[in-house]
């Protein structure tokens, strides 16, 4: 951790309280392996490296602010359990790289990243992210569910971010609220699912914890959509996924309850030698088990919708 700039994670939401819908939970989805498994981080705590390239849209400190709280959202300290006493022991602990250093090409490497792509750090033709892709999270996980890996990639290349927090006025280029997206993308990493289901990006349709379907995206129950890990951005203004949910907070609880905290920070691990700090060493090969797309339709005019979609993606829909 020696060398990096890190986030101030306590108390960066102190004035934002979690906005937990008034209506009854209706589902949230786990990521499975090809087998079936549920996916889950073993440690209670990971490390996360953000490199910004030479995103310049916004200042260092607004994309701070804008990753820790994400992050945040998300932690012991941010998010009290349905019982209204416990807390789900997962945090993510991001680090800003020093200014100027590249980022590594995301890959399984035990090396677990957040990168921007701009127009000077492009992303690569044969990337499975593209012009309409907002942000895009790949998780690798071992054949028994536990995650190793984890990179997060945000298309600044294509699209225009922003910290819209209130007071923000509108300069015309209609941003993406930075947050907002990581919130979304930040849930996928911790293991969970969408909790709606687009017939255009995935094959199968996502089983909540009730052991049902979940509905279509379009057009989605407002339970649903209200949801963190609802498939779609409504415009590009949208901040509401930067709130939790009854569905997210017993997804995440669920997944990290208080009472499973193994109390093994990946931050405090010694280094096997092989680049898997983060993960630790485990026999068997790991496969990438989830990539999540965030994606945009471009809309008639200046507006524009967003939703997600498998790495074996379909052309974003008008």
């Amino acid at each position: 951790m020696r060398g990096w700039q890190h986030f101030a994670r306590a108390g960066l939401l102190a004035a934002v309280a979690i906005a937990i819908a008034s209506a009854p939970a209706w589902g949230y989805v786990r990521k499975k392996t090809d087998g079936g498994i549920d996916e889950y981080w073993q440690q209670n705590c990971i490390q996360l490296s953000v490199y910004i390239n030479d995103f310049s849209d916004m200042t260092r400190d607004e994309i701070a602010k804008s990753i820790g709280a994400a992050a945040h959202t998300w932690s012991p300290t941010a998010v009290t359990c349905l019982d209204g006493t416990s807390h789900p022991f997962f945090e993510i602990a991001p680090s800003l790289a020093p200014a100027g250093t590249r980022a590594p090409r995301p890959a399984y490497d035990g090396h677990n990243t957040l990168q921007f792509y701009t127009a000077g750090s492009p992303y690569s033709d044969t990337s499975a992210i593209g012009s309409s892709t907002i942000a895009l999270t790949s998780v690798w996980a071992r054949a028994d569910g536990h995650i190793v890996d984890a990179d997060v990639q945000v298309n600044a290349q294509d699209l225009t971010f922003r910290n819209l927090d209130p007071g923000w006025v509108n300069d015309g280029t209609f941003p993406y609220d930075l947050q907002n997206a990581l919130t979304h993308e930040f849930g996928h990493l911790l293991g969970l699912g969408h909790t709606c289901w687009d017939q255009f990006s995935d094959f199968d349709q996502p089983i909540d914890d009730m052991d049902a379907g979940v509905p279509q995206c379009f057009p989605p129950p407002d339970i649903v959509k209200d949801t963190v890990m609802f498939a779609t951005i409504s415009s590009d203004a949208e901040i509401t996924k930067r709130y939790l949910s009854k569905d997210d907070i017993r997804g995440v609880c669920a997944i990290y309850p208080q009472s499973g905290d193994p109390h093994t920070c990946a931050l405090d691990m010694p280094d096997d030698g092989c680049g898997c700090r983060a993960a630790g060493r485990s026999s068997g090969g790991a496969g990438l088990t989830m990539l999540t797309l965030f994606t945009i339709a471009i809309a008639r005019g200046r507006r524009r919708r967003a939703r997600a979609k498998s790495a074996t993606s379909f052309p974003a829909r008008p």
